[in-house]
């Protein structure tokens, strides 16, 4: 029963820390070396990282194992323990996705000013281009 809520309670405090530092798991697998498919079950609760593995997650994530594992925000980690690479790249990150995310509200804004006729002709051309499935 308690190995349960461990693995409920990881999954759960994973997922809030990298929302919290604005990691996603793409991010997650690239600076840890994870695989996809292991990041994936340890963020739905399926499965739990091996102990190298958590503490490539809790270093990049800027927390501890006993965090994660169990919630013990009496042991974080300082952030003088991420090296200024590591932080390079996180800050780069973040700022990609900020431009990726301009890029969207401007894509958004320009499809909402259509009108019907203009909405439905963007629709059929991303239709057409993702069914190649040589963009997707």
């Amino acid at each position: 029963m308690a190995k349960e809520k461990e693995i409920f309670g990881f999954n759960i405090r994973l997922t809030e820390k990298m929302a919290e530092r604005g990691v996603t798991q793409a991010d997650l697998c690239r600076l840890t070396g994870l695989a996809s498919s292991m990041v994936s079950h340890y963020c739905t609760g399926q499965r739990m990282p091996s102990v190298p593995a958590a503490l490539k997650i809790a270093k990049v994530l800027n927390t501890s194992i006993d965090y994660l594992a169990f919630g013990d925000a009496a042991t974080p980690r300082k952030s003088t323990n991420i090296n200024a690479n590591e932080k390079a790249d996180l800050h780069n990150l973040r700022q990609a996705r900020m431009k990726r995310l301009e890029n969207e509200q401007m894509l958004i804004s320009l499809f909402q000013s259509l009108n019907a006729v203009g909405k439905a002709k963007i629709i059929d051309y991303i239709d057409d281009i993702l069914a190649t499935g040589k963009y997707s």
